[in-house]
């Protein structure tokens, strides 16, 4: 008994052409390390796409990464600042 004539479909093209990246290109395009990444997806839950051992990201897994590492701004630094710069300057009109 032969086996049923079966096209073997190929992942890797299948994957890239519905938008999905490996790991070493989703690093290049976030601007950190591929280590960093693969713990991020292997212990962190970053989101991704597994098929078999093979990890994938999309576009929408890449941005939602972006914006799971985004650290907000602190608005009381941000007042201290000002407030700084804003001595500074009165300190030096009252000087000249």
């Amino acid at each position: 008994m032969s086996a049923p004539n079966v096209t073997q479909i190929d992942v890797d093209s299948m994957m890239r052409r519905d938008g999905y990246v490996k790991p070493k290109e989703a690093a290049r395009q976030l601007g950190c390390g591929e280590r960093w990444l693969l713990d991020g997806l292997n212990r962190h839950g970053f989101p991704h796409t597994r098929m078999g051992r093979a990890k994938w990201l999309s576009e929408d897994d890449i941005r939602e990464i972006r914006a799971l590492c985004q650290i907000p701004a602190d608005r009381s630094k941000i007042a201290r600042l000002r407030k700084s710069t804003v001595k500074g300057a009165t300190k030096a009109r009252v000087a000249a």
